[in-house]
């Protein structure tokens, strides 16, 4: 059945009043850094494109939302700054808590880029997506504002100035300590099992194989082993340790897999109408309660999201568009935090995911009277081309921030994923799996004992696997900074994503 976004029924009506009502009050006294003239040019591109393809209800969605923005650069931000300004002109104490995302020295001031910050002064609160602080800068307090702290400041503001719609704050005579947030009782029974996982992976495995293991398994870092780390950032691979679409799609296809087997069990079930549904919906829910076991690290979040999005959109029976689902996680993390769009993270994923979903016409269709030598020949190019729309899409960004281009990223891809996906992940799961079914046991069991075995010799063997490639290929890391600005980006990728279309129309295969 094909979705018509035009045949807006009652769903879609509660839907746009939710949607509108939780915008407004999520972002009410919060203020949005982004440029108003590209905010303004990206209204004004979706409201031709939906007028062009009669599509009314993101039609009415993105007219709402700019006027909503709108209200918060016209009325909210003057009135923030009047707030502040009298608190400055009477001395006033106020207290600030954000997230240190980054630190800058100049000259003898220390700046210090903060995320997710709210400033409050009695019952007065002010929440924003990023603002910077500045301060005199002494040896004593440099060190002590690094990166990912979350920092809680007291102090009387000295001046306040806006640029780009971001507050740039100054405080004199200030304490700062460590933000202590409270935590309800699901979260702290979280930490509870994850401390006694993280303690039984730790009984069982060595530092370098931990440092593996827990990234993979719980989203935490270890640093027992420095020169693990260090090996993979020189290489460009310090993303296949961070919980991604990869683990999620794995894990999703596990839980399914094993959902049908059971189901299979049984005729009475396998042959119910229902059955497709219920599996879908209990590797999903699968998939969630292992989000919320990790802590909701952003890119499984993301992750996790798109995917219920397609999975949700096929059992409605709406058209299959990755590209619709890419989008909506996007702006859904952005209206969840806007300061998210200036962070390296968001950027390189949905860069890379995009790129994927644009090229995918072009990838070859393994079929199913494929003889195995031809399926394995397209497999390894569809990795091929998928490593290659990721590199194509990517690499701007890498080089400007990173200052290098590494053509040993992209034959390193296409052998530590297979291996990743293959070997690494379900092995380090399986560990995973019986170690929680082992909680309140002593870890001596026979079982847990052999599963971590072969999982430190897998994990090791691997990590041998990059560091030899990396021994051979490392010639292939160039220095190279990119200078680029707004315009020079843009350009760039409309002309490869112009070209891809032209591409995809031309040569690409239709099922």
């Amino acid at each position: 059945m094909l979705f018509k976004w035009h045949k807006t029924g009652l769903l879609e009506f509660a839907s746009l009043l939710a949607a509108l009502i939780w915008i407004y009050y999520r972002y009410q006294h919060t203020l949005n850094q982004l440029h108003l003239e590209w905010i303004l040019l990206a209204v004004a591109f979706g409201v031709f494109w939906c007028l062009r393809h009669k599509i009314y209800l993101p039609l009415i969605l993105l007219v709402l939302t700019a006027a909503i923005l709108l209200h918060q650069w016209l009325v909210v931000l003057p009135s923030s700054v009047n707030w502040l300004k009298q608190e400055i002109s009477a001395e006033s104490t106020i207290m600030l808590n954000g997230r240190i995302q980054q630190r800058i020295l100049k000259e003898d001031s220390v700046y210090l880029q903060l995320s997710s910050v709210e400033l409050s002064k009695g019952e007065k609160k002010l929440r924003l997506p990023e603002a910077v602080l500045h301060f005199p800068k002494k040896k004593r307090r440099i060190f002590n504002f690094y990166r990912g702290r979350q920092l809680q400041i007291i102090g009387q503001l000295s001046e306040i100035s806006l640029d780009k719609n971001r507050l740039n704050l100054g405080f004199t005579d200030f304490r700062y300590r460590n933000a202590v947030f409270p935590q309800a009782e699901l979260v702290r029974k979280r930490n509870s099992w994850v401390r006694q996982l993280t303690d039984r992976a730790e009984f069982h495995l060595s530092s370098q194989a931990l440092a593996l293991y827990l990234p993979l398994t719980l989203a935490k870092r270890s640093f027992g082993s420095r020169s693990t780390a260090k090996v993979f950032q020189e290489t460009g691979m310090a993303h296949l340790l961070a919980i991604s679409g990869l683990h999620i799609g794995l894990i999703y296809g596990i839980i399914l897999g094993l959902v049908r087997c059971l189901g299979r069990l049984s005729i009475r079930f396998l042959e119910h109408t229902r059955f497709y549904t219920f599996s879908q919906l209990i590797s999903l829910s699968g998939i969630w309660l292992y989000l919320l076991l990790i802590g909701m690290p952003t890119p499984a979040y993301r992750a996790v999201f798109m995917l219920s999005l397609l999975v949700a959109g096929r059992l409605l029976g709406q058209v299959h568009q990755p590209l619709y689902a890419l989008i909506s996680t996007a702006f859904f993390f952005i209206f969840l935090n806007p300061a998210v769009i200036y962070e390296v993270s968001f950027q390189l994923s949905f860069l890379a995911v995009l790129f994927i979903l644009w090229f995918l016409p072009l990838y070859p269709h393994p079929g199913e009277n494929d003889v195995f030598w031809k399926r394995l020949a397209k497999y390894g190019l569809i990795s091929v081309a998928i490593t290659a729309a990721v590199m194509l899409g990517t690499w701007p960004v890498v080089a400007s921030i990173f200052g290098r281009l590494s053509l040993e990223t992209f034959w390193l891809n296409l052998i530590m994923v297979f291996l990743l996906g293959l070997l690494v992940l379900p092995s380090c799961l399986l560990s995973l799996f019986i170690s929680a079914l082992s909680l309140g046991n002593p870890p001596f069991g026979l079982l847990e004992n052999s599963i971590f075995r072969l999982t430190e010799l897998v994990v090791q063997g691997w990590f041998g696997v990059l560091e030899f490639l990396h021994n051979w290929g490392n010639w292939a890391s160039f220095t190279m900074t990119l200078d680029w600005g707004p315009p020079q980006f843009i350009l760039y990728y409309a002309v490869i994503l112009f070209l891809g279309k032209l591409l995809t129309d031309r040569f690409g295969k239709t099922d």
